[in-house]
């Protein structure tokens, strides 16, 4: 089999067992815990005798098909109640079912009340004693005992601590909610409403469900393998790639001189066609792959792509005044003098007559009206062909939301006609921004 082919099939069964640890991941790490008949449990039958009331309580014969008892809830105790608890472990060190989220039981009731509760009873030392049965946390659930099928679940969320062992014990606020750490009995009980009569029950299973890793845990080993088996597929493919790259450079050299001359002549041609012949400065074609690759990071990373639009206040007048040549120097000085002071990503081009425009890369719209502001102070400070008192005005913008490339441009051609509008000589950021 030849060697790529091994490496796919390596590859193709190392994502299905992926996507199998995935997709099947409930399967995989569910755990569960049974309570029925023929375990080896302890249980017994509690009531409210052991508070001054007459409730009886009788165990039935075993079917082997579950725990069956019988209570008469009697009205000698005001809060008549019965019992059956199954205790999990001896002693008190319980089981740990925290990381279990969901209990089901299949249990027949017929009876008076409308609801029956269930407890698990979890021990710890800061609240119990080893002395009184009652002291452990009673994390309860109350539901409605009419289900025709026999079969309830519930979520560890829906638990709560019952509110007559918190005062009954003097819990403070911070050992109050359900804990799960430590549980050492299941119990079902009649419900709240006491009704006095006659009680039936037939527990058939009870069923905890939970997982034997947690879920994030599970992922993170799924990707810690992938890094490892990343990392070590790029060590194989450095070592070969080293090789032949070794081997491709004695054929590269043989082109390197060819190829240097050819690509020096190219790139000669290449700036002339895209430099302003005046300025020195591009031209619209210049720029226009600058725009391209901010507007890709912009679109693609989030980096922002700003542009600034220079126009040379009353040039018409210079002009007209000194003559065409000083323009002409003008124009070539303002180039000159922002060339020299803007930054090596940003690029510099002459937009047409005596407008100008700055693409900041990677530049946010107040860093980008920070570099306007410093321009315009550098060129009111100096003089150009014996003209003084030269001035500019700046139209800054950003691109923002949906916005393309010539909404861009329009935004800031629009701040910077509000900015000869107000005066001239100033700098005036896209509304929109």
């Amino acid at each position: 089999m030849p060697h790529s082919w091994r490496l796919e099939t390596v590859l193709l069964l190392l994502v299905l067992a992926t996507a199998l640890s995935i997709f099947a991941r409930d399967t995989l790490l569910r755990e569960t815990l049974i309570i029925e008949p023929g375990e080896d449990y302890s249980v017994r039958l509690y009531d409210d005798g052991r508070d001054g009331g007459s409730t009886e309580a009788v165990m039935l014969p075993d079917n082997q098909s579950g725990y069956q008892w019988q209570c008469d809830l009697r009205a000698d105790y005001q809060y008549p109640y019965c019992g059956f608890e199954i205790r999990l472990v001896q002693g008190w060190d319980g089981l740990d079912l925290s990381s279990f989220d969901k209990v089901e039981l299949w249990l027949d009731y017929s009876g008076g009340n409308k609801s029956i509760r269930i407890f698990l009873r979890n021990y710890d030392i800061r609240y119990s004693n080893p002395n009184d049965e009652t002291s452990t946390k009673h994390n309860q659930i109350e539901f409605s005992a009419d289900r025709k099928d026999q079969h309830y679940e519930f979520s560890f969320s829906d638990f709560f601590v019952a509110n007559w062992w918190l005062l009954e014990n003097d819990i403070p606020p911070n050992l109050s909610h359900p804990q799960f750490d430590n549980i050492i009995s299941f119990d079902v009980q009649t419900g709240s409403e006491h009704k006095l009569g006659v009680n039936n029950f037939h527990l058939k299973k009870v069923k905890f469900i939970g997982q034997r890793i947690d879920t994030a845990d599970w992922y993170l080993a799924i990707i810690s393998i992938w890094s490892v088996l990343i990392l070590g597929f790029l060590a194989y493919r450095i070592v070969v790639l080293s090789k032949e790259v070794r081997e491709r450079q004695m054929r590269e050299k043989e082109l390197l001189a060819i190829n240097k001359l050819l690509d020096f002549r190219s790139q000669e041609l290449e700036v002339l066609s895209k430099t302003d012949h005046l300025t020195g400065a591009f031209n619209r074609q210049g720029i226009e792959g600058a725009i391209k690759s901010g507007l890709s990071e912009w679109r693609r990373d989030g980096k922002s792509l700003s542009v600034v639009m220079i126009d040379i206040d009353y040039f018409k007048a210079i002009n007209d005044n000194h003559g065409h040549a000083v323009g002409d120097a003008v124009l070539a000085g303002i180039s000159q003098l922002v060339q020299e002071r803007i930054r090596s990503s940003d690029l510099f081009a002459r937009w047409g007559g005596e407008e100008f425009v700055l693409v900041c890369r990677d530049t946010s719209m107040n860093y980008a009206a920070h570099i306007a502001e410093k321009l315009r102070r550098l060129i009111e400070e100096c003089s150009f062909a014996d003209v003084k008192g030269v001035t500019a005005s700046f139209g800054v913008a950003s691109l923002q939301g949906d916005a393309d490339v010539d909404d861009l441009f329009k935004k800031a051609d629009e701040a910077l006609y509000r900015a000869k509008r107000k005066g001239r000589n100033r700098v005036e950021v896209s509304d929109n921004d």
